[in-house]
Formats: structure tokens, C-alpha cells, sequence
């Protein structure tokens, strides 16, 4: 069977140390690319989005509080991923980290995995908010009913996993301390099962994803729009789709990492690539159909 995980075994340690394994290997700026190219994209979506309801609409409603309150963790978040590819250990495979990058790497994990977790929800939040905006009064009680229950269920998805992230290791340092094989073999310390519950938060972000595209084919199916708007609302799904498809390729290299490699700085750099166009597009996502006034 294959394994893999935070914990190689020693002799597997012992290895690293021969010249089997290449030292000295680095990753390049795709990762920093990546960023440098979504996020400019979102932030624009942003500003006109806001623009369009303050300035032209003047109808500023809560899907734009909460795409204002998605921003902020996203910019982290993008900020955290660019910085951990090249200074915080993810340039390189686990036999060339330094303790103290090893630390680095799982505090950069930490806080990539607690900042998608609030800006993806914001975001998620934020969308049907615009449905709701989009259906009252023409859609039956029962859509809106379902578009509360996804915005409870959401916020509910996003205090388990953060409560997870933050209080599932005892001590709390265990966290990133365990990173160093002296440091967990001296120390007193339990964690939660890492790898099952990002998984899982994956998987439940992943259905919550596919929730929130598939609610305004429901809602749209029945509006008297022209053609020319179900176009637009058409290719926004196309992209809410495509956000999707980010987050089930993003959940299936988190079972790489966890569960088939002990090489996880090198392993990780397409998780933190996925999830960085996830939350960019389903941010852009989420401003395209205010864009429609200009």
C-alpha cells in the first residue's frame, strides 16, 4: 500500500540524507504567476462590481457586503500562497528543508488553509445572497427557503473546520512542530487526522460549489429574461462550473499529498495552485453579473 503523510518513516529520514535523493532542486515562479495573473482579474471584478451598485445602481445590497468581506481573506490568502512558493519551504522537496522551514511550510499551511475556508464561504455567501436579490418576489417560497438553508449550512462548514484547524492539535504549536521529526519524538503532543478532515472540508466545499451553480439554473429556467441576459447568466454558470471543477481537481491532489507522498512541500504546490484560481474565480464569478450595467 502506499503511504504518506507529515510523519516519513526514519529509515525513509536516514534516505533523504543519502545522494539517492536530489539535493538542491528548486521550483520555479509558476506559482507566483499564477497569482500575479488571477488576481489583478478579481480585484478589478471587484472594484466595478462595487462601482456598478454604489456609484450607477445606488443599490448596494448584502451579496455586496460579502463580496467586500470575501476580498480581504482572498488577498491573504493569495499573498500567502505566493510568499510560501518561494520563501516559506514550497520551492523545494522535504529532504532539503531546514527545521525552521519545515515550521514555516505548516504555519503557511495553517494559514492558506484558514483563509480559503473564509473566503470561499464569504464568496459562496455572497452568491446566493444575489440569488436571493435576483428571486424575491417572482420565485416561490420554497427557492428561497433552499438558499437559507445552503447560507446556514455554509457558515456551519466554515466554524467546524476553522474550530478544527485551530483547536484539533494539542499543543497548539504541534501543529507546525511536528513538521520536525526530533521535535515530534521528544515532545508530548496529539493531533487530529490531518489529512481526512482536509479531505473532507474539500468535499463538502466541492458539493457546496456544485449547490450553489446548480440553484439558479432552477431559478433562471422559470424567469422571463431576454435571451440575450440568459447568455450572460449562462456563461457566469460556465464559470461557477469551472470553479467547481477547481475545487474536485484541488480535493484530489490533497489525497496525493496526504496519502501517497512524504514529499509534501513538493507535493503541495498544486493544491496551493488550484485553490488560488478557485477563490479568484469564484470571486469573478460572483461580480460578473453586476458588470452587465457597463
Amino acid at each position: 500500500t502506499m503511504a504518506g503523510g507529515l510523519h516519513p518513516p526514519l529509515e525513509l529520514l536516514r534516505a533523504w540524507q543519502t545522494d539517492a535523493y536530489p539535493h538542491g532542486i528548486r521550483r520555479d515562479w509558476s506559482l507566483v504567476i499564477v497569482c500575479a495573473v488571477f488576481f489583478p482579474i478579481t480585484v478589478l471584478s471587484v472594484v466595478l462590481r462595487l462601482y456598478a451598485r454604489f456609484a450607477i445602481q445606488r443599490n448596494v445590497g448584502l451579496d455586496d457586503i460579502f463580496i467586500i468581506s470575501a476580498i480581504l481573506p482572498v488577498t491573504g490568502l493569495i499573498i500567502t500562497i505566493a510568499l510560501a512558493s518561494r520563501i516559506y519551504g514550497f520551492d523545494r522537496h522535504a529532504w532539503d528543508l531546514t527545521p525552521e522551514l519545515a515550521i514555516a511550510s505548516r504555519k503557511a499551511t495553517m494559514a492558506i488553509s484558514a483563509l480559503y475556508i473564509i473566503g470561499t464561504g464569504l464568496t459562496k455567501i455572497s452568491i446566493l445572497f444575489f440569488y436571493r436579490r435576483m428571486a424575491s418576489g417572482s420565485v416561490s417560497n420554497w427557492f428561497l427557503y433552499v438558499v437559507w438553508a445552503n447560507i446556514i449550512a455554509i457558515i456551519a462548514y466554515m466554524i467546524t473546520f476553522l474550530c478544527t484547524l485551530f483547536l484539533g492539535c494539542y499543543p497548539t504549536n504541534s501543529y507546525w512542530n511536528q513538521a520536525v521529526p526530533q521535535w515530534a519524538a521528544t515532545h508530548d503532543w496529539h493531533c487530529y487526522n490531518e489529512g481526512a478532515d482536509m479531505l473532507t472540508a474539500s468535499a463538502i466545499s466541492v458539493a457546496q460549489d456544485f449547490l450553489a451553480c446548480g440553484l439558479p439554473l432552477l431559478l433562471f429556467w422559470k424567469l422571463q429574461i431576454s435571451m440575450r441576459q440568459k447568455i450572460a447568466l449562462g456563461a457566469i454558470f460556465g464559470a461557477g462550473l469551472f470553479s467547481c471543477i477547481c475545487g474536485l481537481v484541488r480535493t484530489a491532489y490533497i489525497h496525493v499529498v496526504y496519502y501517497t507522498t512524504y514529499d509534501i512541500t513538493w507535493a503541495a504546490v498544486p493544491i496551493w495552485g488550484w485553490t488560488a484560481v478557485e477563490a479568484n474565480v469564484a470571486i469573478i464569478c460572483a461580480s460578473a453579473p453586476a458588470l452587465k450595467v457597463f
